[in-house]
């Protein structure tokens, strides 16, 4: 492997390692659930990013399964924190409305 994608290959790595830092201090600092949320999907981002330096870095391909199941797990937890807020805004935009009609009946 030549000096220059050593060299890409170590910043990545140093990169993924900062955010990972921070996705882990959000997790711990989050002041709500939806930051830890988001923080823990940014989390399996970065591992699937480190497993793809891995690769890289080995010049193997064992291990584009395990990249393949972080990735659907990554998705799924996408989908799972959309569709907890979204069903948050429902709730509220219906606990705003109920409110507003109790203050037009006073």
């Amino acid at each position: 492997m030549s000096l220059a994608v050593m060299i890409i290959l170590g910043i990545a790595g140093a990169a993924l390692f900062a955010t990972a830092l921070i996705a882990i201090w959000r997790i711990v600092a989050g002041p709500s659930q939806l930051d830890r949320s988001i923080a823990a999907d940014l989390m399996v981002a970065v591992v699937i990013a480190s497993v793809g330096i891995w690769i890289i870095g080995t010049r193997s391909d064992t291990e584009l399964g395990i990249l393949l199941l972080l990735s659907m797990f990554g998705f799924t937890g996408a989908v799972g924190i959309s569709r907890m807020v979204s069903d948050r805004l429902v709730q509220r935009r219906q606990y705003d409305r109920l409110q507003n009609d109790r203050k037009r009946g006073q």
